[in-house]
């Protein structure tokens, strides 16, 4: 049975939107103005669009970007797919859910190479390997990006998740905290800093480094604007590039155009939260080479894993999905 999403309950609205191109680009003299949405409230892991804007990259590119904040990737795909702004910032099981759904968006770039889903739980008390799933009583929350990655990993070592001891929970890392689950699935640059500022050490442990590999957030385009303006998209893509090279080389700085731009952040916290996101921004031993590439076998195993979760039935053409055509080797 296919899984309902807020992203299919609201595909009505969205197709009577898409009948209306809403683009907000604007000519200046010597410029361009377009939007991103993100994925969700600007945080560390967004700092990289906060810093080519500062450093003057986007302007280089012709580009003036406003970067609006997101409420999750189905919003994302919601807003680029009706044109109402140009770019986002979107999951890519979202975005395969949306190009069955034949919304006009594509992947211009891969910003997460992978999940960023993570079973966490204590030093003191770790959970390394799958195996030892079973017999702990493990945090999950039902329906949330989370719970699929628990899914989709249970599924690749061979168990169900009638094999768990699961527990509901919410987002926050209390029930942890608390003793009343001994681990709970999360996301690394979010829940283990949590519970590490709250005084408890984390175990983490990548469901990309257990069998599911599939794409994370990935940078995307309308697709009408994207034919329209490839100009504009190759300035934007290449912009932020430089934006995530350099919140790799000088995170502190990325923290700090964000703090410059953002109210109500801690910069300490931020910082751990950016030292967890980098490495999802890299390949494999931390190869910036990857930034950014996409490739169509790592497309077809995200499509793959999202028929198997239920959130696809008649799995879009992984090649239809993104475009290499501004990442080149």
């Amino acid at each position: 049975m296919k899984t309902l999403t807020v992203f299919q309950g609201s595909i009505a609205a969205l197709a009577f939107a898409l009948s209306v191109p809403f683009f907000s680009i604007t000519h200046a003299a010597d410029s361009t103005s377009a939007s991103i949405r993100l994925d969700w409230r600007p945080g560390a892991q967004h700092s990289p669009f906060f810093l080519a804007r500062e450093r003057g990259y986007y302007r280089d590119e012709g580009l003036e970007l406003e970067i609006i904040s997101g409420s999750g990737s189905s919003d994302t795909i919601q807003q680029v797919g009706s044109g109402r702004v140009e770019l986002g910032v979107a999951d890519a099981f979202v975005l395969s859910q949306g190009a069955e759904q034949r919304v006009p968006v594509t992947s211009i770039a891969a910003y997460y190479q992978r999940s960023p889903v993570v079973v966490m739980s204590p030093q003191n008390a770790p959970v390394t390997s799958p195996e030892q799933l079973p017999g702990v009583k493990l945090g999950h929350n039902r329906g949330s990006a989370t719970s699929q990655g628990l899914t989709a990993l249970v599924a690749a070592n061979d168990m169900a998740l009638t094999d768990l001891n699961l527990i509901p929970v919410g987002f926050g890392v209390q029930p942890l905290l608390a003793g009343q689950v001994e681990a709970m699935m999360g996301f690394a640059m979010g829940q283990p800093v949590e519970a590490e500022e709250a005084g408890m050490p984390i175990q983490t442990m990548p469901i990309s480094e257990h069998g599911v590999d599939n794409y994370g957030l990935m940078l995307v385009a309308n697709s009408n604007f994207l034919e329209d303006h490839p100009e504009l998209v190759q300035g934007f893509v290449s912009a932020t590039l430089r934006g995530i090279n350099d919140a790799v080389t000088d995170p502190e700085a990325a923290v700090a155009a964000l703090m410059a731009a953002v109210d109500e952040r801690d910069a300490a916290r931020e910082l751990k939260v950016l030292a967890a996101t980098i490495p999802y921004w890299l390949g494999e031993n931390g190869d910036v080479s990857v930034i950014g590439h996409q490739e169509l076998t790592r497309w077809e195993q995200t499509i793959a894993i999202a028929k198997e979760l239920g959130l696809v039935e008649a799995a879009p053409d992984a090649a239809g999905i993104f475009t290499t055509q501004f990442v080149q080797d």
